[in-house]
């Protein structure tokens, strides 16, 4: 299996890196070419208008990749565009498979990655070793779309708890609970979560804002949540109260801040624990 790397950033980087290590003929190309011999064009881009400028057009790979070449999509991306792409990669004689990173705290605490896919069962199973060598674990959502709807799903619930458990802290701080007590409260009860478990013992309570996700991408992510939201006429419901409370007016992080600066909000009147500084 010959492999194409699109994509100079950091998930391009650890993409090409990993399946160096796993074996793969794996070459990094520039995003203006398709080389003639490759079998799997992976795109490490950022967002699906990305993906569109590469694929589409004269020049796109969808005209110059081989024919039966498997075309990957990292990005974090609009579902409906995605959808879209996926109907013209096949038509054009190609195999459609997404796969963007899913955001999970825990991940980045460990180094690892998880990816949620989106394809059809065939091209899955063809694509599995490599995916296998690029990441720690993925999950098969469903058909082109999917995976990035679920991608939305998990961003849109991570900017959720960060919210609603700085709050609870705030609430417990001031009926006399410690932070750390609160945090080891709700991690035995039903109120935990990936948040309460990792974003506040590792980031939140110590101060430590190094997750290496930035507010404005969980801005971005709920902007495109909303968006597909809107596109399906379901009823926003708290969906609308979490994205305005991530907007930037003045008491809210900037987009180059560490996404966990958030709870800031919430939490300026509660100490630092003491014991955090070792960590």
């Amino acid at each position: 299996m010959k492999i194409s790397v699109i994509g100079s950033g950091s998930l391009g980087t650890h993409v090409t890196e990993a399946l160096q290590r796993a074996s793969f003929d794996v070459v990094t190309q520039d995003i203006a070419c398709a080389l003639p011999d490759r079998d799997v064009y992976l795109l490490a881009l950022s967002t699906s208008q990305q993906i569109q400028k590469v694929l589409s057009g004269h020049a796109g790979l969808l005209r110059l990749a081989p024919v039966g070449s498997v075309i990957i999509d990292m990005s974090s991306g609009d579902v409906n565009i995605s959808r879209e792409l996926a109907v013209q990669t096949r038509l054009a004689g190609h195999y459609w498979l997404e796969a963007p990173v899913s955001h999970n705290p825990a991940d980045s605490a460990a180094g690892d990655l998880t990816l949620l896919v989106g394809s059809d069962a065939a091209t899955l199973e063809r694509m599995a070793p490599m995916l296998e060598a690029i990441c720690t674990r993925f999950q098969h959502v469903g058909d082109a779309g999917c995976g990035h709807a679920v991608v939305l799903a998990n961003d849109y619930l991570h900017a959720a708890h960060l919210i609603t458990t700085a709050e609870a802290v705030a609430m417990t701080y001031r009926a006399g609970v410690a932070p750390e007590a609160c945090i080891q409260g709700i991690n035995v009860g039903a109120g935990r979560s990936v948040v309460s478990e990792v974003n506040f013992p590792r980031w939140v309570l110590p101060g430590r804002y190094d997750s290496e996700f930035t507010t404005g991408t969980m801005r971005r992510d709920l902007r495109l949540a909303r968006g597909f939201v809107a596109t399906q006429n379901l009823p926003e419901g708290l969906m609308k109260a979490v994205f305005e409370r991530w907007q930037p007016p003045e008491q809210c992080p900037a987009d180059d801040d560490d996404l966990n600066r958030i709870c800031d909000r919430w939490l300026r009147d509660v100490p630092t624990p003491p014991s955090s500084t070792s960590r």
